[in-house]
């Protein structure tokens, strides 16, 4: 007779701080590089659009959110997401590392079809366990950006539109797991030839257009954190492409960034940590999170968070007026 022994209770207490440590790590390991003067020597491109306007951070029944950013220039770009396929959600909280990785991936090869040959290679990118519980999260992640439709509005002296799947097509077998992956099964079969996945033309087009340098350790340390993820990914790069010191009302970047929330001062909150965050690793960052709004402009001294930042295209940034 099989002995039943009860499940020991979860600490999350102990979990939480070995979380906190373990981001501090990143942190110190991020820094170091700084010092060094080797961080950002592997880039991720972002998406503009996804750099200005943020996928939800929580679960949500909505089906459609839409986000609004005005640029530097006076045009403005107006980002719809949409959960087009019955029974899939709307994507949310890390799911934005995976679609991160995905367009990084789309851009550097310069098309929209993107070999994958395993979960191995997502997983090891950003630094997770090459366990079960991952391959099932990251699998739950893909389906949802399956499911999801982005609509792309740029409004200035002419007007642009974009409305098209994110994943134009995908084949995705139930074997993602550790054992399928020891029988040599792959992750992704788009046709008989090739494993990966194929971006919509439009969007592929879109996000080649208009994409954002990252440096990847800062996306890496954050994989878990996703609402910080995007406060410091704006952060850098809004002090980046600033050209003078603005002040940004906070009811503007409710529309770029928030999902709802009941409390509507806790964005300040956030911004406030965020920028607390980015300066054990950044000093000269120039933000400040005041009663009205963000004031953000060029890091002191011109110290950029990265020292080819100088070196590197400017693209459009968010107007102060909102």
């Amino acid at each position: 007779m099989k002995t039943e022994y009860p499940k020991r209770a979860r600490d999350r207490q102990a979990e939480d701080s070995s979380s906190k440590d373990k981001f501090v790590e990143e942190l110190v390991k991020i820094r170091e590089k700084r010092d060094a003067g080797s961080l950002g020597l592997q880039m991720t491109q972002i998406a503009q659009a996804m750099v200005l306007c943020g996928l939800p951070y929580s679960p949500t029944k909505e089906t459609k959110i839409v986000r609004r950013a005005r640029l530097g220039d006076g045009s403005s770009v107006s980002v719809t997401f949409s959960a087009g396929l019955d029974g899939i959600a709307m994507p949310y909280g890390s799911d934005r590392t995976l679609l991160h990785w995905m367009i990084d991936k789309a851009i550097k090869t310069q098309s929209p079809v993107v070999g994958w040959d395993t979960a191995t290679e997502f997983l090891k990118d950003v630094g997770l366990a090459d366990s079960g519980k991952n391959r099932k999260d990251l699998k739950q992640r893909y389906m949802r950006l399956t499911g999801l439709t982005i609509g792309v509005v740029r409004k200035g002296s002419s007007e642009s539109t974009v409305l098209v799947p994110f994943i134009e097509e995908s084949h995705l077998p139930t074997s993602v797991d550790l054992k399928a992956d020891r029988n040599g099964h792959q992750l992704l079969k788009l046709d008989a030839q090739a494993f990966g996945f194929r971006l919509g033309d439009r969007i592929f087009k879109e996000i080649l257009q208009y994409h954002v340098p990252v440096p990847f350790e800062l996306l890496q340390a954050t994989k878990k954190k996703s609402q910080l993820q995007d406060l410091l990914i704006f952060l850098y790069w809004r002090s980046f492409a600033a050209q003078s010191e603005t002040l940004i009302p906070w009811e503007s970047l409710r529309e770029q960034l928030w999902q709802e929330d009941s409390v509507a001062s806790r964005i300040r909150i956030r911004f406030k940590e965020a920028i607390q965050v980015f300066r054990t690793i950044w000093p000269e960052l120039n933000a400040e999170a005041e009663k009205k709004g963000l004031r953000i402009g060029p890091p002191a001294k011109g110290s950029h968070l990265i020292p080819q930042a100088k070196h590197i295209r400017r693209l459009p940034v968010p107007s102060p007026f909102g």
